[in-house]
């Protein structure tokens, strides 16, 4: 498994200075956030029925939907 900060295979994320790890960790975070957010969007748009107060859709339609995503 390769570092999450260099992608090197003989390194990890500890092996960075402080400032190196705070700093990727922001930036993924934001990322991250980002990415759940315009899923969220995308899944909320799929149709779907209600089933008494249930909300569903199709396990297949969400999961095209988050892999087109990327």
């Amino acid at each position: 498994m390769s570092c999450e900060i260099c992608g090197k295979s003989n390194c990890t994320k500890s092996f960075h200075s402080i400032e190196e790890q705070t700093t990727f960790d922001d930036i993924a975070d934001s990322v991250k956030d980002k990415m759940k957010e315009c899923l969220i969007h995308r899944i909320e748009r799929l149709d779907g029925h209600y089933h008494g107060d249930n909300f569903y859709l199709k396990l297949e339609n969400v999961i095209k939907t988050i892999e087109d995503y990327y």
